[in-house]
Formats: C-alpha cells, sequence, structure tokens
C-alpha cells in the first residue's frame, strides 16, 4: 500500500511539474491529494517501522546495562509506545469532532479525509505494540519449554 501511495506521488509530481512548465497549467487540488498520500505514508511507514522494531532508538542505556535487563526494556519500550498513541489517539478522536467536518479549499473533500490518517496509524500502532509484546511473551515460552531438565530423556 505504502508502495502505491508512493508511486502515485511521484507520478502526480511529475506531471504536476510537466504542466507547470511546459503547459503553464496545474490540475486543480492536485497539491492537496500530493500532501494527504504524504501523510498517510508517513504515518503507515512509522507504524510498519515500529512492528518491524526500526524505529529511532538511543542504545546507550541498553549498550550498558547486563543482558537479563534487556528483555525489561524492550517490554517497557513497547508499553510506553503504547500508551503514547493510545493518548494520541484519544486527544486525535476529540481534534476530529471539532475540525473533521470542514472542507479543503481546492478539492472540496472534507478535511476528515487527511485527517482520520492519525487515528488509523494510532490504531496501527497499538496493533504492533501488542504484537510486539506477544512475541516477547512467546519468546519467553519457548525458552522455557525447550530446557530438558536433568530427568528428561535426551533425543540422542
Amino acid at each position: 500500500m505504502i508502495a502505491v501511495f508512493l508511486a502515485a506521488i511521484f507520478m502526480l509530481t511529475l506531471i504536476l511539474v510537466f504542466l507547470r512548465y511546459a503547459l503553464n497549467q496545474s490540475i486543480t487540488g492536485a497539491n492537496e491529494i500530493v500532501t494527504i498520500l504524504f501523510i498517510y505514508i508517513t504515518g503507515i511507514g512509522s507504524a510498519i517501522s515500529i512492528g518491524k522494531d526500526e524505529h529511532i532508538s538511543i542504545n546507550i542505556f541498553t549498550d550498558i546495562i547486563p543482558e537479563k535487563f534487556h528483555k525489561s526494556i524492550k517490554i517497557l519500550q513497547a508499553l510506553l509506545i503504547f500508551f503514547l498513541h493510545f493518548i494520541l489517539l484519544i486527544f486525535c478522536l476529540k481534534w476530529i469532532y471539532t475540525a473533521g467536518g470542514y472542507l479543503m479549499p481546492a478539492t472540496g473533500l472534507p478535511r476528515i479525509v487527511a485527517i482520520v490518517s492519525i487515528p488509523l496509524t494510532c490504531l496501527l500502532s497499538i496493533l504492533y505494540c501488542f504484537s510486539i509484546l506477544n512475541n516477547i511473551v512467546k519468546e519467553d515460552t519457548l525458552i522455557d519449554t525447550s530446557n530438558n531438565g536433568p530427568n528428561e530423556p535426551s533425543n540422542n
């Protein structure tokens, strides 16, 4: 989906540049559409980066602390990101109720088309946080169940 939006932005920008400089014309509302697509790409991309654990982080503290605390740090990190997006979701729903009904000047679309990207990306980020926490719990379960005790027979 991001690739489609990015391709649309690229094509629209090329068309707009050609029309503006070669034909001295423009497409009404195309700049607003490019902006809306960019907003969606940024929001969805940030949510995906949370899910892939590729968001910006400072590893200075995790490099200093012992390995046994890394799991706790990952859990804390996922919870902080979750609460940040949950609070942002609550506040943006109030904002949408106030500002969502106005129309955009060039396209005539309701502003809610652009504004809804914020709760959408907050929800995606929250889902990715649940996925991260679930993976941490599964990793811990796999480690516990794969540990053979002294009384269990080996597979040799």
